[in-house]
């Protein structure tokens, strides 16, 4: 970048980059960081039952936007990573949301759906073809079709919370109720008592059974933890995990067990995943500045061992695609000192939306400078630039000066 004569850049490469720099902080509680895709496991299939349109048994994966189905003799338990659980009755099909939203399509068929032990409150969306239903709570669903012996329509019931029925032209809140809806042009109907249409008390019973055991299993597992029985503890936490894959307190437990034995780039990870997926949860455990020290101690180690075998380092090739952009070494009197990092964060920000190009963080970048000594005054100079750049593993570097007349 050249703007007026006081102001110079130059861009240099190849040069190279600090091995594990590129991605050791990346996810550090970037706002808006993804979530995880909407996913389940199939934990009971009976008769028969098919995911994509292959022959599925108990153990296989569902994956976001694909079908499950059942046949006509078929029953089906999904387990998502949230905990919810999704019972799917005869003849039934649904297919989950293409995204992380909790949000599924009833294609054809019913389903009995089962809240999140660890999102009990967490609202889900069910689509149908013409309408749709957000609920927090236990919900049944059944299509009243050819051989029923009701009158035609969507038949449903909800305990213990609340579903939003929305239809063309205005939409009905019912609480502990069962209902009959024919259309998406009609009201629904309340019913003063569920059809033997409705009867999920086995499916219930399953979802019950599944959060208290799964419940049973966390207390067992924190109580192991309080007492010191790491071991006991990450072995509970583990059976948890296998009941309730998407229960957010488990990486947040096995990040601190990771700090008790020194694992710090463990507990970095873990902790990471914690605060991506409960971000207030978090912010209440003061996890982010838990996460600060972290990340600033695992830089200063991999940094140290980058320098240490400086020549290792700098034999490995760059990172395809890799940029680091130096702070400005400030020509000029000290009061514009601070426009060294500001200028090289302006930078860093504009090559950040080019597509293909990995830009390593400033940070990062401001610690290898330290650990091997360059100091302000080097930066500028060619020689330091080529070294820094090939400590960090980067294909090319931005050092630059500037001067305020």
């Amino acid at each position: 970048m050249n703007k007026e004569h006081p102001m110079k850049t130059r861009l240099r490469g190849p040069v190279s980059a600090l091995p594990a720099l590129a991605t050791l902080a990346a996810a550090l509680l970037l706002p808006g960081a993804p979530a995880r895709a909407l996913e389940g496991q199939l934990v009971q299939a009976r008769g028969e039952v098919r995911i994509a349109g292959q022959p599925a048994a108990a153990g296989a994966r569902l994956a976001a936007a694909t079908l499950l189905s059942t046949g006509s003799e078929g029953r089906a338990q999904l387990r998502l990573a949230d905990g919810a659980v999704i019972s799917l009755p005869p003849a039934s099909e649904l297919r989950l949301a293409a995204g992380d939203a909790a949000q599924l399509t009833l294609v054809k068929g019913g389903l009995r759906l089962s809240p999140s032990l660890a999102a009990p409150a967490k609202a889900w969306r069910i689509e149908l073809a013409d309408r749709s239903i957000r609920t927090n709570g236990f919900l049944t669903l059944q299509t009243c079709a050819a051989g029923c012996a009701l009158a035609p329509g969507l038949y449903g019931s909800i305990t213990q919370g609340e579903a939003v029925l929305e239809y063309q032209g205005g939409r009905s809140v019912l609480k502990s109720r069962s209902f009959r809806w024919v259309d998406a042009k009609s009201r629904p109907e309340v019913l003063v008592a569920a059809p033997a249409l409705l009867d999920d008390s086995s499916s219930q019973a399953d979802g019950l059974r599944a959060r208290a055991e799964a419940a049973k299993a966390l207390a067992a597992a924190l109580a192991d933890f309080n007492a010191g029985l790491d071991a006991q503890a990450l072995a509970g936490l583990g059976a948890v995990q296998n009941l309730t894959p998407g229960e957010p307190l488990l990486p947040y437990y096995q990040g601190l067990i990771a700090l008790r034995r020194d694992d710090n780039a463990s507990a970095l990870r873990l902790l990471q995943q914690y605060a991506r997926e409960d971000p207030e949860g978090a912010a209440t455990r003061e996890v982010p500045k838990t996460l600060t020290l972290l990340a600033s101690d695992q830089l200063q180690k991999e940094v140290a061992v980058a320098v240490a075998r400086e020549k290792e380092t700098v034999a490995t090739p760059p990172e395809p695609g890799s940029i680091a952009v130096q702070a400005f070494v400030n020509k000029g009197a000290d009061d514009y000192r601070a426009m060294a990092k500001g200028l090289a964060a302006m930078i860093i920000a504009d090559l950040s939306k080019v597509p293909g190009l990995k830009v390593l963080e400033r940070e990062k970048v401001q610690v290898l400078v330290d650990e091997a000594k360059l100091g302000d005054s080097g930066l500028a100079d060619t020689a330091s630039a080529v070294r820094s750049g090939r400590l960090m593993r980067a294909e090319k570097v931005v050092v630059g000066n500037f001067e305020v007349q």
